[in-house]
């Protein structure tokens, strides 16, 4: 469900909320109006990110659809899901994958990768280590 309906009412209460801080007889009824139409706006913002976020939903089910459907050539097997690796070591390993797959064909990069991550799970954290992959 697109948001346009929720943005645009929001929007409406803002500006009302806005004019009458404008036309409010004291502070303190300004500033609770201030509030109130930074709070519409602020909801209208959110609507406008989830509208973004289902446009881009939609769009990849569209393309998702629109791919021919090739089953993968190989499946890798990564390290199990608790292994977690500090800035350090993501840094270093895609600076090593980014050397290692440097003139390689596409249909290795899945390989050089999993060699990689099975080397930085290890705790390597030499980028010359960890691009060194057999060929």
């Amino acid at each position: 469900m697109l948001q346009g309906d929720h943005i645009a009412d929001c929007l409406v209460r803002a500006a009302h909320a806005e004019r009458c801080a404008a036309e409010a007889s004291n502070e303190a009824t300004r500033v609770d109006n201030k509030l109130l139409a930074k709070a519409w706006r602020y909801l209208a913002s959110s609507y406008q990110l989830v509208e973004s976020a289902e446009r881009f939903l939609l769009d990849a089910e569209k393309v998702k659809g629109a791919r021919p459907r090739n089953p993968p050539m190989e499946v890798f097997m990564f390290p199990p899901p608790v292994t977690m690796f500090d800035p350090e070591a993501i840094a270093v390993s895609a600076v090593a994958y980014k050397k290692a797959i440097d003139g390689q064909p596409a249909s290795v990069h899945g390989i050089i990768a999993r060699h990689i991550i099975e080397l930085a799970s290890e705790g390597e954290r030499d980028p010359s280590t960890l691009a060194a992959w057999r060929r």
